[in-house]
């Protein structure tokens, strides 16, 4: 069986449709998972990587990011790194006025019941 380890451009393609032959292929591969006949491992930082580019490149609000990746990372074919906690990053991300990134850092802080310390101010107020 062949075992894929997904890069960021792979998650950018399936989500924007914007490159159609290359929509097409991974939308073949993703089929082939939810047959089982492959599977697809997603690192975490991929979506670090996607989040980025979807806000800064492709100029989606936070809301619409937060909506088509969670819709990716809930496909259950799909072997992702650290779900959890990036669907939790997910539902709070429209609502908190800080960076993908950071929310992550304090919302991992939280699960590992550590005090994440920071000189980020807007990151400082989510910890009480």
């Amino acid at each position: 069986m062949i075992n894929y380890y997904l890069d960021t451009n792979i998650i950018l393609r399936f989500l924007l449709l914007d490159n159609l032959q290359q929509a097409k292929k991974v939308r073949h591969i993703f089929h082939q998972a939810r047959k089982g006949l492959i599977e697809i491992y997603i690192p975490y930082l991929a979506f670090f990587e996607a989040v980025f580019m979807l806000t800064n490149l492709y100029k989606f609000k936070k809301k619409e990011i937060s909506e088509k990746i969670t819709k990716l990372i809930n496909l259950p074919f799909l072997q992702i790194e650290k779900r959890e906690l990036l669907l939790k990053t997910l539902q709070f991300y429209p609502k908190i006025n800080v960076s993908f990134v950071d929310l992550t850092f304090f919302l991992e802080a939280e699960n590992l019941d550590k005090t994440l310390l920071t000189f980020d101010r807007k990151l400082k107020k989510l910890i009480i």
